[in-house]
């Protein structure tokens, strides 16, 4: 059955409507009335297939002699040491390793001696040579006396071969030492970076010791009969283990300002995220809350329909299950999360705070994993296999806090959920391809008497009926990402077009259904050697359709308003430089041109931007290494002009937007800053920006004018009140000074960051300038980290918020409301088998359940726990 535009608009509308004045009506009021070095990849683009690491090779086994004068040792004595390789695959240096006991010196010189003796086959980096740092280890052993032997004693033979793997995660065991003692006679081997050796021995019984840095002594006990050709695997016991764990191969120099990047542990321990990569983003600088449980950021000042949630570049309809919840991407498949809270580059359009982007990775052609996670709300499951010379990526979650929430409502509302990811990644570094498709459900239940029109109102039959739940609201999307990667000459080309399918649902009333199609291009040329050139072509449509539900008669103001079109279209096209006409000084220049088309409007933007990093200072390593950029002291600055249309503070799918004839918001971003190395584990980051926005539409605004009463505002919400404070143009500033201390995650010991932000956000009402709705003087979050033996590790949090402005009858947003403190806590156990870990959580929300206001005057205490179980295979 097709619809009139009319229909159409009006069912978009309700939809739309709804869902905005349930949000601010939620924020606004009392919460208990309401139900709750070669050049890199560019990194900021859209993502490309991740360069094959080849490791360097010796040419030749490395001879280690024992020290002449050396007194004679007790016990095995291990010596490791840090070899940097150059690209031709010399050896440049050698030094003792950092981190780990120092050997005696005769012991530490003859390993580094022969160190740099070795020669190796260069490493390589997408088939390009590249220079490393490389960790070798050596076991001395006590002298032994020669046996007695006859003189014609033949020579080994056996042979002992085989690999060496970490139990319980199976990956290889790289630069190990491997001792066999028969009939009191030590034969020794090191591992290759494959985790390989082949060790010949004479016949009989070998006592076996296996010694890599990382990992306990293992101990095995060997019978080789004579010409046996003996295979064998060993499993290694971690010092420590981290199912969380990524291993980075190299370190990308910033291009940015403000970026902060967060891997392994600090995206998926952090306390109080659920294990979440997203939610992590609320304990950086520079972001503040509307609801410290609802992840909606107010970034820098700014309403969150102005910060893009991405998934590798590309929009996601709806990030967070039932607006709250964990996000609709299985934790596994987010390698990194990218956060830019202002001053992103050209590559990124469509909104003027910041940038939120997960970014995932292309699958190793033989990695393998099986991932189960089960706690109280959820259960969720990942399967990697490669297959037909591919590798497939099977990974979905089933949310079921719905009997949780009848408990507490005492069987008034229900809510449920589900997501999946499919992918396939093939080919090679040089041409490869990705089959990408996600999507995820949510649905919504209430008691809904069965006497109620299908449109949601009461019918005039007064009779009392019975109650049952039915679904209110389902929020639905997929989308199908395609992938082409291809190396020509030195020009790397990544070719994509996304399919969308986004869905909103009022059960009882109207429906919105949006098709979507993303084709785009992105291009990376090093043209000279100090400088990379960079562009890319995007386009977007989207086609609303028709549910075929009958619309309910709505106001033909409020219809006009609000109503999405029928189709939106728009293209963009972006180039930038990166220019490093010093060693010590980046330039980044860049522009965006943005076209976007609706049913009555036509809008061309231009965006350029600027971006600047100059070291002052270079700096030194502990380790004797040379310097890399990211150990000097750097002064940084950017400038930039962004546009955005206006958008929902909350994403919906298929009805984010509204019509460009109410304008589009537009943001001019200043900031300057330091990046500052401490010590090798340790750094200081230190921003300042400012941000002038003109206009501002659709601005999270639900504080109310100032009536005639004693203590804070209250009372309803007016529907057309809250649209016309919605959709009112304001010019608004914000400015502020961002700090964030770091300690690296070493895996050994502590860990963590400290986050302030002293900000100030305000808009201009009625001639003079008053504080944002959401605006909070200091922001602090630190999140510590700590690992404890037998495999324990321990993370706390704690996240200090000034109160935000509330209006009482001294004026508009005239004093302040009480500030918060929350205290998460979590707890995580691993349990080690030979083929799997296990690894038991208790993250606590709020553990001292201390009270948060969240609604002027309404403060609540609670504490959410959060037990589950997570096993890798």
């Amino acid at each position: 059955m097709a619809l009139s535009r009319t229909a159409l608009s009006s069912r978009s509308t309700r939809v739309l409507r709804s869902a905005c004045l349930a949000l601010v009506t939620l924020i606004g009021t009392d919460p208990y009335a309401h139900a709750a070095e070669p050049a890199p990849p560019p990194q900021d683009a859209p993502v490309e297939p991740e360069p094959e690491l080849v490791p360097p090779r010796p040419l030749a086994p490395p001879t280690v002699a024992y020290p002449e004068h050396a007194p004679p040792l007790d016990a095995p004595l291990t010596v490791r040491v840090i070899v940097s390789i150059d690209a031709t695959g010399a050896v440049i240096d050698a030094r003792p390793a950092p981190g780990h006991e120092r050997a005696p010196g005769a012991f530490e010189d003859a390993v580094i001696a022969a160190a740099r003796a070795l020669r190796f086959s260069p490493a390589t980096l997408g088939g390009e040579p590249i220079a490393v740092d490389l960790p070798f280890t050596h076991t001395f052993l006590p002298p032994v006396a020669p046996a007695e032997t006859p003189e014609d004693t033949a020579a080994p033979a056996a042979l002992l071969r085989g690999r060496l793997i970490a139990r319980g995660t199976h990956e290889r065991v790289a630069i190990a030492s491997v001792v066999a003692v028969v009939d009191g006679e030590s034969h020794v081997v090191d591992a290759g970076l494959d985790g390989h050796f082949r060790l010949p021995l004479p016949p009989g019984e070998a006592r076996v010791t296996v010694r890599a840095p990382g990992y306990r002594p293992f101990l095995q006990r060997e019978i080789l009969a004579a010409d046996e050709d003996l295979e064998v695997v060993y499993a290694l016991d971690a010092e420590r283990y981290d199912p969380y764990e990524i291993v980075v191969v190299a370190d990308r120099p910033r291009e940015e300002v403000s970026r902060l990047e967060l891997r392994g542990r600090e995206l998926k321990q952090v306390p109080g995220t659920f294990g979440d990569p997203f939610r992590v983003v609320q304990t950086l600088p520079g972001v503040g809350s509307v609801i410290s449980l609802l992840p909606l950021p107010i970034v820098r000042g700014a309403s969150p329909g102005s910060t893009g949630f991405l998934l590798d570049g590309v929009r996601v309809p709806l990030l967070y299950h039932l607006l709250t919840g964990p996000a609709v991407v299985h934790p596994e498949l987010v390698e990194e999360v990218a956060f830019f809270p202002g001053g992103f580059p050209a590559p990124y359009g469509g909104y003027t705070a910041g940038i939120i982007d997960g970014r995932t990775r292309r699958a190793r052609p033989e990695e393998r994993l099986v991932d189960i996670d089960l706690n109280l709300t959820q259960a969720g499951a990942l399967v990697r296999q490669p297959l037909w010379g591919q590798t497939f990526t099977v990974a979905g979650r089933w949310g079921y806090p719905g009997p949780l929430l009848e408990l507490a409502t005492d069987g008034e509302s229900s809510l449920s959920y589900w997501d999946y990811q499919l992918r396939v990644d093939g080919g090679t570094t040089r041409q490869g391809y990705t089959v990408f498709a996600y999507g995820a459900s949510d649905t919504v239940e209430a008691l809904v008497s069965e006497t109620d029109d299908d449109d949601g109102t009461a019918s005039d039959d007064f009779e009392a009926a019975p109650e049952r739940l039915r679904p209110v609201l389902t929020l639905r999307f997929h989308r199908l990402d395609l992938r082409w990667y291809q190396r020509t000459g030195a020009v790397d080309g990544t070719y994509r077009v996304v399919l969308g399918h986004d869905e909103s649902i009022t059960g009882l009333s109207a429906s919105v259904r949006t098709l979507s199609i993303e084709p785009r291009i992105a291009l990376r040329w090093p043209a000279l050697a100090c400088l990379e050139l960079r562009g890319g072509i995007e386009a977007n449509h989207r086609d609303v359709q028709d549910l075929g539900v009958t619309p309910v008669d709505s106001d033909e103001e409020a219809m006009a308003t609000l109503s999405p079109g029928r189709a939106r279209t728009s293209g963009s096209v972006w180039v930038e430089g990166l220019w490093r006409p010093l060693p010590e000084l980046l330039v980044r220049p860049g522009v965006r041109a943005d076209l976007r088309a609706d049913d009555d409007r036509t809008a061309l933007t231009l965006d350029p931007r600027l971006t600047l990093r100059y070291r002052v200072a270079e700096g030194a390593r502990d380790d004797g290494a040379p310097p890399r950029d990211d150990d000097g002291t750097w002064l940084e600055a950017s400038v930039g002009l962004y546009h955005q249309p206006p958008r929902l503070f909350v994403p919906l799918p298929g009805i984010d937007e509204l019509p460009l004839r109410y304008g589009q918001l537009e943001s001019l971003q200043v900031s300057l800053g330091a990046d500052l190395p401490l010590t090798r584990d340790w750094r200081l980051e230190i921003d300042t920006y400012y941000n002038a926005m003109d206009p501002v539409i659709f601005d999270l605004s639900v504080n109310q004018d100032p009536t005639e009463f004693d203590g804070y505002t209250g009372g309803s919400v007016d529907e057309e009140d809250v649209l016309d404070r919605l959709l009112r143009h304001q010019v608004g500033r914000a400015l502020g000074l961002e700090l964030m201390l770091r300690k690296r995650d070493t895996g050994r010991g502590l860990h963590g960051w400290l986050a302030y932000t002293l900000s100030l956000s305000e808009r201009r009402r009625d001639g003079v300038w008053v504080p944002f709705d959401f605006d909070r003087t200091h922001l602090l979050n630190a999140v510590i980290g700590l690992t404890l033996p037998r495999n324990w590790s321990l993370g706390v949090r704690v996240q200090l918020q000034s109160g935000k402005p509330v209006t009482t009858s001294l004026g508009y947003n005239a004093v302040r409301g009480e500030g918060f403190v929350r205290v998460d806590l979590r707890i995580d156990k691993h349990a080690v088998w030979n083929d799997w870990i296990l690894d038991f959580y208790l993250d606590l929300i709020n553990v001292a359940v201390m009270p948060e206001e969240v609604a002027p005057g309404n403060p609540i205490g609670y504490v959410l726990p959060t037990l589950g179980v997570r096993g890798r295979f």
